[in-house]
């Protein structure tokens, strides 16, 4: 199989871009208003907040590294963090949505194995993710160029195959 390789969505993160920067500069805009003087404090934080927005959407648009790689030895989530899954680690995968963005969620042997290598933050929100229907391993397929259907029909093909 040749290898699937799957970046970030540039128009989405140019339009997140541009959402940031509009709040950037609507709050730097009130600022220079005095009915809002009380609300410097907090303003200031929209600015910051936001503008660390488009620092990191602007990091995204130009990062050309591939965040989903599916070959023959399995897949790769460069967000989760743990390396690649194995096809016969997985024994089933369903997709999941919350608000438009598209999970495909995977059911694997153990999931010990690769949640032993998240950070103590990830490792406390597992037990959120199980209350929200989602699993321990769940490939975030929002903010990248591919369909969702897909990817999904492929990941249990490819896991079927290899158990086989």
């Amino acid at each position: 199989m040749e290898p699937i390789l799957i970046g970030n969505s540039r128009w989405k993160n140019g339009l997140l871009l541009l959402v940031s920067l509009g709040f950037v500069v609507a709050q730097l805009s009130l600022l220079s208003d005095p009915n809002f003087k009380e609300l410097r404090w907090e303003m200031y934080g929209v600015v910051v907040f936001f503008g660390c927005c488009a620092a990191f959407f602007i990091w995204q648009l130009f990062d050309s590294r591939p965040r989903l790689k599916i070959d023959d030895a399995g897949i790769n989530d460069r967000t989760l963090g743990v390396g690649v899954i194995p096809w016969v680690e997985i024994t089933d995968a369903y997709v999941k949505s919350i608000k438009g963005n598209d999970f495909v969620c995977l059911i694997v042997r153990d999931p010990t194995i690769w949640t032993s290598k998240f950070s103590p933050v990830q490792k406390r929100l597992i037990s959120v993710n199980r209350s929200m229907g989602f699993q321990e391993l769940n490939i975030n397929l929002s903010g990248i160029k591919a369909n969702t259907s897909q990817i999904h029909e492929l990941i249990l093909k490819m896991s079927a195959a290899a158990r086989n």
